[in-house]
């Protein structure tokens, strides 16, 4: 989205009218319409009463920065086994019902690609007397039927019927989460964090977080632009349909290779290397031999042995990139002797790869009818050359978001705007200064015996 032409042009026209910065924070001049509008699309993409943004997820408070406001806030951590409900609920009972609580966890994890059991711990929230705080970082923009995230995802046919109405669908999974952060940094293209929740909830955030009160609002630009990049979504399926017939693709590809990816159900593409010195050298062998840029994940962001590739499937990968990156991987597994499936079968498994009496592969999250591969009308993946498909009524309904404040617009998307109608009464002074090295030099592979 970050490409999007509607994007772009809603950016583009935002800093023709608003210019560059915000002004300041959100509590003295830098509050303005494109920001309220912004929060009010938020709220009504989650069917909550009101939605805050913020300069970052991390400020936002995502699963990365949840340790750090746990510490400033004095409460109690208690921590659960990872997506283990025993252990959650053994560890609530420890509390009365009448004890404050929240549950805070993800609905994707994005380094195993694992779902979060979301409606099972809101019957444990029920029954505990608990809140729930879902991040949906990795999720939004990428599942349900508008977008929302997994917990639209969910009830994918009840979200699906009620359209666009902000009004919550009682008892649906998302309705009964209390609060949601996201982030518009992800799939949305853009930068920003938010939560959305009651009214009561999000003033009090609005009040008392110094996150948000002490720092300057993102620019006006930024803002429009993300929230273009929403309605768009909202509108138009075939992204989030064409980037998971794409990921199958790929995890199909390697297990026929005997590649180990760590088995979930969700667009995540986790490779298991075993070791921090390999995942380093595939890494640095994929982008210097290959010009694939994937990057090694290491401790301590995963668990020591447990190193992989992360790769990232899009929407507009083509098939031809996708045959270069099988290729790739293919060979340098070989070549740097890297365990595969069958080896860590051998081995007793590792990281849920070739663990005894599991399968290799998990079923997705999203089902052949939700994809449209029963009626046919999935999206195509591209070929080398082809340019990704810009939906009409989704530009059409994200242009009409903006009449009010910067007048209709109709006819082709001008993503780009000519340079002579930007600085034609501008008078630009070059010196002599030496030009700047366009190329950056990148480092040789590293070599590691197996």
């Amino acid at each position: 989205m970050g490409n999007n032409p509607v994007v772009l042009e809603t950016m583009h026209r935002t800093l023709d009218k608003y210019g560059h910065g915000a002004g300041g924070t959100r509590n003295i001049a830098g509050n303005g319409a494109m920001h309220l509008g912004l929060e009010q699309e938020l709220a009504a993409l989650h069917r909550k009463d009101a939605a805050l943004v913020f300069s970052s997820c991390y400020v936002a408070n995502d699963a990365p920065s949840l340790p750090s406001g746990m510490r400033h806030s004095g409460a109690k951590r208690v921590l659960f086994k990872h997506n283990d409900l025993e252990d959650l609920e053994a560890k609530l009972k420890e509390y009365p019902k009448e004890t404050p609580k929240i549950i805070a966890f993800e609905s994707v994890y994005s380094m195993c690609g694992s779902i979060g059991p979301i409606k099972e711990i809101c019957d444990l929230a029920d029954q505990y007397g608990a809140l729930t705080f879902l991040d949906e970082v990795h999720a939004v923009g990428l599942y349900g039927p508008h977008g929302a995230g997994v917990a639209e995802h969910l009830d994918y046919d009840a979200q699906l019927a009620a359209g666009n109405s902000p009004h919550p669908i009682p008892g649906s999974v998302m309705d009964r989460i209390d609060i949601i952060t996201g982030t518009l940094g992800k799939a949305y293209g853009a930068v920003g964090g938010y939560i959305a929740g009651s009214d009561d909830f999000v003033d009090m955030i609005r009040s008392y977080a110094p996150g948000f009160i002490f720092t300057t609002s993102l620019p006006p630009a930024t803002v429009a632009g993300a929230r273009a990049s929403i309605v768009y979504q909202k509108e138009y399926v075939g992204d989030r349909q064409l980037k998971q017939v794409n990921v199958r693709e790929v995890k199909n590809r390697f297990a026929q290779l005997d590649i180990p990816v760590v088995p979930g159900p969700s667009h995540i593409v986790p490779v298991l290397v075993g070791d921090a010195a390999l995942a380093r050298a595939a890494s640095d062998k994929l982008l210097v031999e290959h010009n694939i840029y994937v990057q090694a994940i290491n401790y301590p962001t995963v668990a020591r042995g447990e190193e992989r590739l992360r790769i990232t499937v899009t929407p507009r990968h083509t098939l031809e990139q996708m045959d270069k990156l099988v290729r790739a991987v293919d060979q340098i597994f070989t070549e740097l002797g890297i365990n595969r499936t069958q080896d860590w079968k051998a081995l007793g498994g590792r990281a849920s790869v070739g663990i005894p009496g599991t399968e290799d592969v998990v079923e997705p999250i999203w089902t052949n009818e939700q994809l449209g591969l029963l009626d046919g009308t999935t999206p195509r993946t591209l070929r080398n050359g082809e340019k990704a498909v810009v939906d009409t009524k989704a530009v059409s309904v994200a242009r009409s978001r903006f009449n009010t404040l910067l007048g209709p617009v109709s006819g082709k998307v001008q993503a780009h705007r000519p340079v002579d109608s930007v600085i034609s009464n501008v008078k630009v002074v070059t010196g002599n200064s030496a030009p700047l090295r366009e190329e950056i030099s990148i480092p040789p592979a590293v070599s590691v015996s197996a």
